[in-house]
């Protein structure tokens, strides 16, 4: 059998690999190298061994790697061993972590490993498609997340020091707002659960997103793996607009301590925050951003986002005291064996990110290209308040509600345009841009119940469809998925990842599909 496949040590983050050209399937070399683990002192043989060829006192040769038929220890490497075209399987002993990956997934516990025939049980499929350890497998056999990070007593002192009006607030109570979200705060939650949905299917974003669980500390992580936890926070906040790349191009994203997301929004990146201490850590870390960044008084609100948990933060400034209280941790990521798309960390950042903003549209200017011809200065001179009407008109002005139900029917490209006649006309178009568009369509609504066609394989988790408006005509898109043999599109986000950019397809249904079908 001409299977290819490398047998894999980790040891000082450094890769030492064995090539075995044939057999490497997991009841092949997947088992041998398992039994090799097992061997009595095997781990502790592997780390003193390894660790005298990286002091210089053994030739990688003399490795008495347990496993016959492969090809001798190849140098270290701090490039880790994956598949492609050529290598089918790779079994790597993680000496580090004490963990047993397959193929870059994690998947055991060298603590304590399963039996012969549980192992290959046990090497499944989760609910994206990814290569992953089997929901029955008990939990003594699954890897096990590191333990959270030391947490100074120094950086609990703004927490400790401030007036905390409550800690572990319910959403409703933390926002002022209802139990339950509104029809158009709906729209927003089932599209950020679509976006981390396509986060969690890709296939190098997905084994990302598992690693990101195995970091110890959120300074340990990568770029690319910042890149990906920030995306799934701040996608909230941007202006809901997304089209193809040659309409709509929002900003790539660039890896900071605190992120301003809105004028009154900071994001930081965080890792356990399931951990009362990290927490407690993280909310300091967010207040001080806010008492450093700004002396205008207000309410303003952080984020500690770690991907698999969120916490909301708010403070109040006022002329002689500052309060804060928070959430506690919400689970943001759904499980990789999750059968639905929610959580209640999602739902807490699409509702915070529905709040009115002031500053919704200039920044849907600059992410708008058929607007980049538009100057400065007749984007100013639309919002200086010294016109509230269209020139050349002598009647009374119009109400804002009759306004509004002109522009509801102009086409998204027209709504800059349209703002940039007055001031009036600019807070018309701010109310309809809260809606998302993509790809010239307005989403009016999100059905409560799951159309037949996402019941089958999981499709719900990251797909949805959508009630929509494109120049007043109604119809439903799909988002995420496509039905074959219709013409569809992809919609541009900034997250890129290992050179590559993460699309989004979109698709306008056909009237006899709308209700029905099948992907």
């Amino acid at each position: 059998m001409g299977t290819r496949g490398y047998y894999v040590l980790r040891y000082r983050n450094l890769y030492f690999a064995r090539y075995h050209h044939h057999d490497s399937y997991p009841d092949g070399l997947g088992v041998q190298a398992l039994q090799s683990v097992r061997h009595p002192n095997a781990i502790t043989t592997y780390r003193q061994e390894l660790g005298e060829i990286l002091d210089g006192l053994e030739s990688p040769s003399h490795f008495p790697v347990l496993i016959e038929g492969g090809e001798d220890l190849l140098p270290p490497s701090r490039l880790r061993p994956e598949t492609d075209i050529m290598i089918e399987w790779v079994y790597e002993i993680d000496l580090d972590c004490s963990i047993f990956h397959i193929n870059g997934m994690p998947f055991f516990s060298l603590e304590c490993l399963p039996d012969d025939r549980a192992f290959i049980q046990y090497i499944s499929k989760d609910h994206y498609g990814h290569l992953a350890c089997a929901s029955q497998c008990p939990p003594k056999h699954k890897y096990k997340r590191p333990t959270p990070p030391t947490v100074d007593n120094s950086d609990l002192a703004t927490y400790q020091s401030l007036m905390c009006t409550g800690s572990h607030v319910a959403l409703s109570n933390l926002l002022a707002i209802n139990d339950f979200p509104t029809p158009d705060e709906h729209i927003r939650v089932s599209l950020l659960e679509v976006m981390v949905g396509q986060c969690m299917i890709d296939p190098v974003i997905g084994k990302d997103i598992y690693d990101i669980e195995l970091v110890s500390d959120h300074n340990q992580l990568t770029d690319d793996q910042w890149s990906i936890a920030f995306f799934m926070a701040n996608i909230a906040f941007v202006p809901p607009i997304f089209d193809n790349i040659m309409h709509v191009c929002h900003p790539k994203l660039s890896r900071k301590e605190f992120t301003w997301v809105r004028e009154d929004t900071v994001v930081c990146i965080a890792s356990h925050l399931d951990d009362e201490r990290c927490l407690q850590a993280s909310v300091s870390r967010l207040i001080n951003a806010i008492m450093e960044q700004t002396d205008n008084l207000g309410d303003y609100f952080g984020i500690a986002f770690s991907v698999y948990h969120c916490a909301l933060v708010k403070v109040v400034k006022d002329a002689h005291t500052m309060t804060f209280s928070h959430t506690s941790a919400l689970q943001f990521l759904p499980s990789f064996y999750a059968d639905s798309p929610s959580t209640p960390g999602i739902t807490a950042l699409a509702r915070l990110g529905f709040r009115i903003d002031p500053a919704l549209f200039e920044r849907s200017v600059e992410i708008c290209h058929y607007n980049r011809f538009m100057t400065e200065e007749s984007l100013s001179q639309g919002g200086d308040g010294s016109d509230d009407v269209p020139p050349n008109i002598t009647c009374p002005p119009l109400p804002p509600e009759l306004w509004k139900e002109i522009a509801l029917h102009l086409h998204s490209s027209e709504l800059i345009p349209f703002g940039l006649v007055s001031k009036l006309f600019r807070e018309v178009a701010s109310m309809i841009l809260r809606y998302p568009h993509l790809c010239g369509y307005r989403l009016v609504a999100a059905p409560r119940r799951k159309p037949r066609y996402l019941q089958h394989q999981h499709l719900s988790l990251h797909g949805a469809s959508f009630s929509a408006v494109r120049a007043g005509i109604p119809t439903t898109v799909l988002l995420g998925l496509e039905f074959r043999d219709k013409p569809s599109e992809s919609l541009a986000t900034p997250l890129s990842v290992r050179g590559s950019s993460l699309w989004v397809l979109f698709q306008p249904l056909p009237e006899e599909l709308a209700g029905d079908g099948n992907p």
